[in-house]
């Protein structure tokens, strides 16, 4: 694999741009592309060709269907006989033949005629063939060939003109033939077949050599194909060559993304392991004042027992002193039973929310102790602050999950609000937890109504790294942490409202699985 893997997780790179052979895919569409568009020119330049051959064998219809007009609007021309133009036999007249004062023959060339020995003439010159023929010729030379037949049947049915290309023995021909309708010139020698003015009495068939035509349209194609071939290699090379750049750049982008998730995790958990710390220092602080008292007042017994015994080593003893020694004896006891209790206390509180939040151990608990625990663990920065905390929550809400989620949370909620709502202790102020169970989903409320935020500090709080007091070493983690624990952690929500001078509100859902009976709930 090229050095753009990262360490085999490239699934932020599209498939598309992780798998060269996929291009292949987008590389035979184009080339499908350009086939069918090749395939359409062709048939477009066939077209085009078979388009002009046919309005040039139209062109030559039109011209003879003129000179046979003029030549029958004269009743026909007199020219005089020679080898190759003989009397027409087919022709009734009274004067076909007739001879000029000083001898010269002359002989009458009717439309049919005419058309005829044009047509004879353009084969010998041009190659072009065209004829009279019709479906009752008087001339047998005249019967349709099949082609001829099939298109003089075709006008009969309404057909105004018919074309094609057909191959033959000597190659291939543009073929096109269109109607003659009987004029009243016509009906001089046509009334005897029956035919009425206007009706179809045959046509004049064209055919002209194809082969030029079909020279010229695929030279078109030759060269409309070496266009297509460049125009596909030179996309199909750009287009590999965009696609390999923008792989490489989205494989450094992933890169560098992967780099700065590992650094945010970094960073997400040092901020965690410091309010950890933060905690363990109030700790710390908090179980000195139990501990201390409890060894002073084990200082207090061991000085009691030491005048216990010297009173018992002297002859006679007052029992009076005695009982004094003594009382004071089980008071010193007393007092340090108390605040070992108390101390005991405080380590077995402090040891849930530890083992939760490192380990975040999935269990029953109860959301009221939850919240016990982390006040008291946050006991001493709360005591010297003018804050108190109100907490709202039922005794009966016991849930199953991983607490420590939930108490890192509150523990981040809490020391944000002491940093930046009462600003360290210098405003006084109150804290409202409090948390409702609704439609099986845990509604946790965060409120304190200290200093407040700007709409602009509201819209990026829970962005990482955002933080209002970077001058006081703030991260700018806290309530992202917040954030990632509600959305991803425990597949819930978060809500913040705030306005300047009247606190902020932080609403929190998320689901509620209910405590098992089978387990009990960890103490």
């Amino acid at each position: 694999m090229p050095e753009y893997v990262l360490n085999g997780q490239t699934a932020s790179v599209p498939v598309l741009l992780r798998d060269r052979r996929r291009w292949l895919l987008l590389l035979l569409a184009w080339a499908g592309v350009m086939g069918i568009a090749f395939r359409t020119q062709v048939a477009d330049i066939r077209s085009q060709g078979l388009t002009v051959a046919t309005e040039g064998a139209r062109n030559m219809f039109r011209m003879v269907v003129l000179t046979r007009s003029w030549n029958a609007r004269h009743g026909g021309v007199y020219v005089p006989v020679t080898p190759t133009t003989q009397p027409n036999p087919y022709l009734v007249h009274p004067r076909r033949d007739i001879t000029t004062t000083d001898g010269l023959e002359l002989t009458l060339v009717n439309p049919a005629y005419m058309t005829r020995l044009i047509a004879e003439m353009a084969a010998s010159d041009s190659g072009a063939i065209f004829r009279l023929t019709s479906l009752k010729p008087i001339r047998p030379q005249n019967a349709p060939d099949p082609w001829e037949r099939t298109a003089l049947e075709a006008f009969e049915g309404g057909i105004s003109e018919q074309f094609g290309v057909e191959t033959g023995t000597q190659g291939a021909f543009l073929r096109y033939m269109a109607p003659l309708r009987v004029e009243t010139p016509c009906l001089q020698c046509h009334e005897i077949q029956g035919y009425k003015l206007g009706d179809i009495r045959g046509g004049i068939s064209v055919s002209q050599p194809f082969e030029p035509i079909e020279t010229a349209t695929n030279a078109h194609i030759r060269q409309a194909m070496a266009m297509y071939a460049a125009v596909f290699l030179m996309v199909a090379g750009m287009g590999w060559g965009l696609l390999e750049l923008l792989r490489r750049r989205w494989f450094d982008l992933a890169r560098k993304i992967k780099e700065l998730e590992d650094t945010r995790t970094e960073l997400v958990q040092s901020e965690k392991l410091a309010s950890l710390g933060r905690m363990v220092a109030g700790f710390a602080h908090e179980i000195n004042t139990p501990v201390g008292v409890a060894v002073g007042a084990v200082s207090q017994t061991e000085e009691v027992i030491l005048r216990i015994e010297t009173l018992l080593g002297q002859e006679e003893v007052q029992e009076a002193d005695l009982r004094a020694e003594l009382t004071g004896l089980r008071q010193a006891g007393t007092l340090a039973l108390a605040n070992l209790r108390r101390a005991a206390a405080l380590v077995q509180s402090f040891k849930r929310t530890s083992i939760d939040q490192a380990g975040e151990i999935r269990r029953n608990y109860s959301m009221q102790e939850l919240i016990n625990d982390v006040l008291s663990t946050l006991n001493n920065n709360l005591k010297r602050l003018p804050v108190k905390v109100e907490v709202d929550c039922p005794e009966s809400l016991r849930l199953e999950g991983t607490p420590g989620l939930i108490e890192q949370l509150l523990t981040n909620l809490i020391l944000n609000a002491i940093q930046h709502a009462f600003g360290d202790g210098g405003i006084s102020g109150t804290i409202t937890i409090t948390t409702r169970l609704e439609n099986e989903k845990v509604h946790l409320i965060f409120a304190d109504n200290g200093a407040g935020m700007s709409s602009e500090a509201v819209a990026r709080a829970f962005e990482p790294f955002f933080t209002t007091r970077r001058d006081k070493g703030g991260s700018g983690l806290g309530l992202y942490i917040c954030y990632s624990i509600a959305t991803t952690q425990l597949k819930g929500s978060i809500q913040l409202e705030s306005k300047p001078g009247a606190g902020c509100r932080f609403d929190i859902w998320f689901p509620a699985h209910p405590a098992s009976p089978t387990k009990k709930t960890a103490s």
